[in-house]
């Protein structure tokens, strides 16, 4: 699987609901089955800390079959995300072969409300 690296950044603002679909398409507009991929050390990341995307909190879920990633980040949380400083979401996957990459980076413009 190669690696997809969005380098525009994603305008949020601290203190609102994130909520970013994502559907991972084949060269023939097929989606890709997910089955058997590991998401782990999925994050926002920034500076000082970080934030995990796991299915346990709900700020990550996989439809697998439908090659559907949403990540969802609620208001209470994105407020830990400091704004003016380079914030980006990091979504590693490990595929079904145990080969492991970094599918997606994607900078974040974080704007105080």
């Amino acid at each position: 699987m190669q690696p997809v690296i969005e380098t525009e950044p994603i305008i949020e603002t601290r203190g609102d609901d994130w909520i970013w679909p994502f559907t991972l398409l084949d060269d023939n507009g097929v989606p890709i089955d997910l089955t058997g991929c590991g998401f782990d050390g999925a994050a926002i990341k920034w500076r000082t800390g970080s934030l995990a995307l796991d299915a346990a909190s709900g700020r990550l879920a996989v439809d697998a079959a439908a090659g559907a990633i949403t990540i969802a980040i609620a208001r209470d949380d994105t407020t830990q995300v400091p704004d003016g400083q380079r914030a980006r979401c990091v979504l590693p996957i490990t595929d079904s072969l145990d080969h492991k990459s970094t599918l997606l980076i994607i900078p974040i413009k974080v704007i105080a409300p």
